[in-house]
This record gives C-alpha cells, structure tokens and sequence, in this order.
C-alpha cells in the first residue's frame, strides 16, 4: 500500500528535523523519531511558540454571535461572540544520562553505545510527558498540566458552556476501577494544539556535557554525562474537539467498546468526523478489541492503511492510534 500523510502540521518530529537540517545535531533527530515511536501525541500534535515565555495566554468561545436573515434595504444589528480567558502552563521535565566513563572507552562504537544508552532515558521520559498529556493534575502535581482526563471527567458538562452542545463525554456502562476510556481529537490551531517555548527545538533540549567526575557519599567515578529536557504544554481552544468516551469495561461481556458509540462520539467533533486532523487514542485492550472487528470482513467501518512505513487501523477512516498511558484501571466516572 502506499504511505499516506495523515496531517499536514507542525510536530515535535518537523521541528526537530528542521533545525537539524542546519547544525546536523543528530541527537535530535534520534530523540524525536524515539518520542514519536513510543508515544503517538509527539507525533500528532501540532506543536507551536508559546505567547509567553512558560505559558499561553489563550481563549475559549463561550458563545457566537447568531447572524439575522436581512432583505434589501433592511438594517441588521452587529452580534459578538464571547470568550472567556484562560491560561495554560508548560511544564518541564528533565533527567540526566550517566555512563561510566572507562565502560564507555573500551566499546567498539563508543558514540553509539551511549546514545542508546541515553534513548533509554529519552523513553522513560517520553513515557512520563504522554501520561501528562493524559492523566496530569495540577492540584496534584503543581509543576505539570492538566491532561485530557482531568479535563474531561464528567458527562454533565457541555462543550465550552453552550446549553445547545451536545455533552462531550459518553459514558459505556461499566463500573468500579478496572475501566477505561477512548479518547477523539480534532487537531488544530484553533481546536487541540501543544505548545512549548519559542526559542527551543520543539520544547527539546539535550546537553552533551562530557567527561566529568561524579561525586557521591561512596567515592568519586569518571562518568560521560548528558542533560535532557523537555518543555510541554496542552491547549484546547474548542472543548468541542475533545470526545471522550469513558467506563469502558475491558474484559466481560458487557460495557465493552462499542462502535455505535465511537461512531457518536466522531459526529459530535465540530468536523463530523471528516476532518483531516481527526485521530482516536485507545488503550491497547481496546485496540485488541477493534482489531478483532477489523478481521470481519463484513464489518465496513474498519479499513487498514499503512501509515509512517507500518500497518495502521482505521475506524469510519479515522486513524486509530495506541496510547500506552490510557489506564486500564481508571476509576468510573459519572
């Protein structure tokens, strides 16, 4: 099959390709193609500047103005929409790469056996960012962001605060601890986009500081020692763009992913469903659950694609990606 680009934007993975096209910084490159590998959002999501340093300042529309039928001749009096100001935080998160400096010396290719030893650290990373984009709490963790789920956690609250919207959180039916929840996006500027400071390689920072002496409580020891970071951040513009459907059980015979539902939930994007930038993110369960649907060859709302080099499923030719981070023991909600 040939390979398809599902969207045209801006991520972590251009950004870093663009800027290592110029000063040939291959660490880079290596890191974002790991991010983008292990966690689908680094790959998905549009990534721009922040309008301030560690945050953007931002708004959401609270209503539109209703434009009036006008003949000839006739006046029609000017509406507004309305916005309400909200602001969203970049969190930061960093870790150090240390590896002894006389193992390093005596590898066949040294640079390559610490880059991957550093990738390790680059994926225990990219793990804890994909589960902020997901599950992070302010009220618990005041240095991160607040995720998806954090966000979106109960089923009586309407989009952007329009009594005329149709809720954007469904829930399936199970019950206790051991569910759990699809998510759909409309990815956009305007809609569902992350940010990270303007002056970074898509919120990426990697310092090789060399050859240094560590120091602890037991001795001292030749280590080569590189910093990583990442900046982050998570803004929803139109809470019309996030669907969640939640409570999903993930074994049983009841409550467990229902099409008709996902169907729902894609129609109530502001794009129906046919936009361009629309993904889905389940759990893996749940993307077992799919995939045994696909194998029906009856079943018309599956089709596979390969997308990236790899094989790809689509529902209603939506892409369908899997999230590590999804729990498949969250807590029902209501």
């Amino acid at each position: 099959m040939s390979t398809t680009a599902l969207v045209g934007k801006y991520t972590v993975s251009d950004i870093v390709n663009s800027y290592s096209s110029m000063d040939g910084n291959a660490m880079y490159v290596k890191v974002a193609n790991v991010l983008a590998l292990k966690c689908p959002l680094f790959r998905l999501l549009p990534i721009l500047p922040s309008n301030q340093i560690m945050s953007e300042i931002t708004s959401k529309v609270l209503s539109m103005g209703t434009a009036s039928l006008r003949r000839f001749n006739e006046y029609v009096v000017p509406t507004a929409n309305h916005r309400v100001p909200s602001t969203e935080p970049i969190a930061m998160i960093q870790d150090w790469s240390e590896v002894d400096a006389s193992l390093y010396e005596i590898q066949n290719d040294k640079d390559q056996w610490r880059m991957d030893e550093d990738m390790i650290k680059v994926e225990s990373m990219t793990q804890s960012v994909e589960d902020q984009f997901l599950n992070g709490n302010i009220s618990q963790y005041p240095a991160g962001i607040n995720g998806f789920f954090t966000r979106y956690k109960s089923s009586t609250v309407r989009p952007n605060g329009v009594s005329t919207t149709r809720y954007n959180v469904q829930l399936a039916g199970g019950s206790g601890s051991d569910v759990t929840s699809i998510i759909a996006l409309e990815l956009g500027p305007n809609k569902v986009y992350g940010i990270c400071p303007k002056n970074s390689r898509g919120g990426l920072n990697i310092e090789n500081k060399g050859k240094v002496t560590s120091e602890s409580s037991t001795g001292r020891m030749d280590v080569y020692r590189t910093k990583i970071e990442m900046f982050f951040g998570l803004v929803v513009k139109d809470d019309r763009c996030v669907q969640r459907i939640a409570n999903i059980e993930i074994s049983g015979s009841t409550s467990l992913f229902d099409p008709a539902q996902l169907s729902s939930a894609l129609r109530r994007l502001p794009g129906g469903g046919q936009d361009p930038n629309t993904v889905i993110l389940v759990s893996p369960t749940v993307m077992d659950q799919m995939d045994a649907m696909a194998m029906d060859k009856l079943n018309v709302q599956y089709t596979p694609d390969e997308v990236w080099g790899g094989q790809i499923t689509r529902f209603q030719r939506v892409p369908v990606y899997v999230a590590e981070k999804i729990s498949e023991a969250q807590t029902a909600i209501s």
